[in-house]
């Protein structure tokens, strides 16, 4: 492949600057190109087209899906559709990278990556803080047993945001959590528990605290909000010989030991030129794997994440610890 076309479905909020990041690395980076943006309102394909000067627009996916030039595509549409566009596109022999969640029902995830698979395309999934460099370094530390033997995480995702219609908090925004806990352990939880409200009238779940049960003996909480008045995105690691607590948005790293706060340095990354760097990578260099160490941000482990939101529902709505089978 000399020169990699990609296109962008969907570009409200994220997917603009999903394209502008490409756009970014096609400057500095000539086998890469922004070859199209797809949305349906025609306000966001002017802005991409003034702004990056992008040769195709289109309204519908179609179009873009049976457009010869592109080879991949990178899908930030809503959830509900992400399992159509992204079932096409691979139809379509395209290579995929899709935001998270990757799609709303686990079945349809694993389908996903059977067919991308069958026709050996490169299928990824959009969990970000993986290129994050506080985590990527807590990670690191881990593997090294700085920690010592890790007793639990708590992972904090929280902001004040107005009534989300037809949204749930354990869909939106609980997948960053689960996806950390399997990067940083290299594992997935046994049980899962949760205890999820909706308080505002006629939404659904707007404050969920979900714990996960880890066959190490590792125990780990996810708290997340809509509700709270400071946005959070934090990570904390309690093990037998240090704790740490990660920024993950400043990517600010501080370790704990002998009764003293200390900073680490952490040499902060692009994540979002990472992630797309990545999936560049992968596809040029044929890495349509669901090897973690090949391609990071695999479909399977896209498929894993829907399966613990589905788990974590069903606690819920159940009152009891779903196993993980």
């Amino acid at each position: 492949m000399d020169k990699m076309n990609v296109a962008v479905i969907g570009v409200g909020y994220w997917g603009k600057k999903i394209a502008s990041e490409y756009a970014l690395m096609s400057k500095t980076n000539p086998s890469v190109q922004l070859l199209g943006v797809c949305d349906v309102f025609e306000d966001n394909l002017k802005f991409c087209k003034e702004k990056y000067d992008v040769p195709y627009l289109a309204k519908n996916p179609d179009e873009i899906l049976l457009n010869p030039k592109i080879d991949a595509v990178h899908i930030c549409t809503p959830s509900i559709t992400h399992y159509d566009i992204c079932r096409e596109a691979l139809k379509h022999n395209k290579h995929v990278t899709v935001e998270k969640p990757m799609t709303l029902n686990s079945l349809e995830a694993i389908k996903l990556v059977g067919l991308a698979h069958e026709k050996n395309l490169v299928l990824s999934v959009g969990h970000i803080f993986r290129f994050d460099a506080a985590i990527e370094k807590a990670k690191a530390l881990i593997e090294n047993r700085w920690f010592g033997d890790l007793y639990w995480m708590k992972l904090t995702w929280t902001a004040l945001m107005p009534p989300m219609i037809g949204r749930d908090i354990i869909t939106d925004l609980a997948p960053h959590p689960f996806d950390i806990l399997n990067f940083l352990t290299n594992d997935w939880p046994e049980k899962v528990t949760c205890v999820a409200k909706a308080h505002r009238r006629g939404q659904r779940e707007e404050t969920a605290y979900i714990t996960s049960e880890f066959k190490s003996n590792l125990l780990a909480h996810i708290e997340i909000s809509w509700l709270h008045p400071e946005k959070v995105r934090e990570v904390q690691i309690m093990g037998s010989d240090r704790f740490a607590k990660i920024d993950c948005v400043t990517q600010k790293f501080v370790g704990f030991e002998d009764g003293h706060f200390f900073d680490l340095p952490v040499e902060r990354s692009n994540t979002i030129n990472s992630e797309l760097s990545h999936f560049v990578h992968c596809v040029r260099d044929g890495c349509a794997s669901n090897d973690a160490f090949l391609n990071k941000n695999n479909g399977l482990v896209g498929a894993n994440v829907v399966k613990l939101l589905e788990l974590s529902r069903a606690a819920m709505e159940n009152g009891r610890t779903e196993l993980v089978e």
